[in-house]
């Protein structure tokens, strides 16, 4: 029984972690760093990256490279 509440406070301890952190702050680098740019939503040509460096609802959208 200890045992099944320490997992559950663990699991509530690391959703609460990863939840307040925001991705700007945990990573180094940004959108820029791709050459991309800061979108809502990527154009057909491009390739949604993640909101690396982006403010909140946008997307990193990175041109294909072929």
């Amino acid at each position: 029984m200890i045992y099944q509440r320490f997992l559950f406070l663990a699991a509530l301890l690391f959703l609460s972690i990863a939840y307040g952190v925001s991705a700007a702050v945990a990573l180094p680098w940004g959108c820029s760093n791709y050459s991309g740019t800061c979108r809502p939503v990527c154009l057909a040509a491009e390739l949604p990256f993640g909101p690396f460096g982006c403010t909140k609802g946008s997307v990193c959208c990175v041109a294909h490279v072929y």
